[in-house]
């Protein structure tokens, strides 16, 4: 009985480090392209203004600079290569996103911000979590903030719209200024 016991207590073992060899830890660089990928999103899709006395102001009564607050799974699953991040993305509230981390150390969001986040996809609102765990992950999770200026300069969208094109091949901002210039004849 003791063998059994202790075959069982092995393989639990075994089981529970392989668990820990397929995660990592984030470094601080990826945790700050993290936060910059999500601060790009923003300008480039516009939602800057959404964040209009959405968490603490940093700037002035006239010109608000929102800083928010953003929790962040420590561990990376670095098997499926994935990490998690929760985070007000208004207009949509908080959510609950992806991250995949590129050989080359960029990061890029999971999912489209045009889909509006719905349950069916592994991104989504936090509005159709279990709240017990929406509150865990904000408890045991890394706190950190990302900063959002309200009135943005055109050369900061447009420097958001070029990060967030190299690392999704994608810029709403661009498409967007595309399809307001006249067909040419």
């Amino acid at each position: 009985m003791k063998r059994v016991l202790f075959g069982l207590l092995v393989v639990t073992l075994s089981a529970s480090v392989s668990f820990a060899t397929n995660n990592r830890h984030l470094t601080p660089t990826e945790i700050t392209q993290l936060k910059q990928a999500i601060e790009d999103e923003i300008y480039d899709y516009g939602y800057y203004n959404d964040f209009y006395q959405i968490g603490e102001n940093t700037g002035t009564p006239r010109h608000w600079v929102a800083r928010t607050r953003v929790f962040i799974n420590p561990m990376y699953n670095s098997d499926d290569r994935h990490g998690e991040v929760m985070y007000k993305l208004m207009p949509f509230g908080q959510i609950y996103r992806l991250f995949y981390i590129g050989d080359d150390g960029s990061v890029k969001l999971d999912g489209d911000p045009q889909n509006h986040f719905p349950i069916t996809q592994p991104s989504h609102q936090t509005v159709f979590m279990d709240e017990d765990d929406v509150c865990r992950f904000v408890h045991a999770w890394i706190k950190d903030s990302v900063v959002v200026d309200t009135e943005p300069s055109v050369e900061m969208i447009q420097s958001a719209s070029l990060k967030q094109k190299n690392r999704t091949g994608f810029s709403d901002w661009e498409y967007r200024r595309s399809e307001q210039k006249p067909p040419k004849k």
